[in-house]
């Protein structure tokens, strides 16, 4: 029978989950407003691809998200960062890995 976890530790794994949550969805708001798409956020799956059959995305939309991403959380996206633009949660997962290691 699986142990269930204490309080505490519950509350910690809740916490971090709705703040990644809140996460994506600031994300994918500036990303939708920013490029002027005309989807609705909340409709946009976290792991829906950024390129072709996703939101489309084209070589100056990754130029844009690399500069909102520089402004509003201090980290730089280089050319050999491609992995960063898979989905919202590789993205968010990058931004997360450059804080951390900040």
């Amino acid at each position: 029978m699986p142990t269930a976890l204490p309080t505490a530790a519950f509350e910690d794994v809740r916490t971090r989950a709705e703040a990644r949550l809140a996460r994506n969805m600031r994300i994918k708001s500036m990303i939708t407003e920013r490029l002027g798409l005309d989807v609705d956020p909340a409709v946009v799956s976290d792991n829906q691809p950024l390129f072709g059959r996703g939101l489309e995305m084209d070589s100056l939309d990754t130029l844009e998200i690399v500069v909102m991403v520089n402004n509003e959380y201090a980290v730089l996206i280089s050319d050999d960062d491609f992995e960063a633009f898979g989905s919202i949660n590789a993205l968010v997962d990058f931004i997360e890995a450059r804080e951390a290691a900040a």
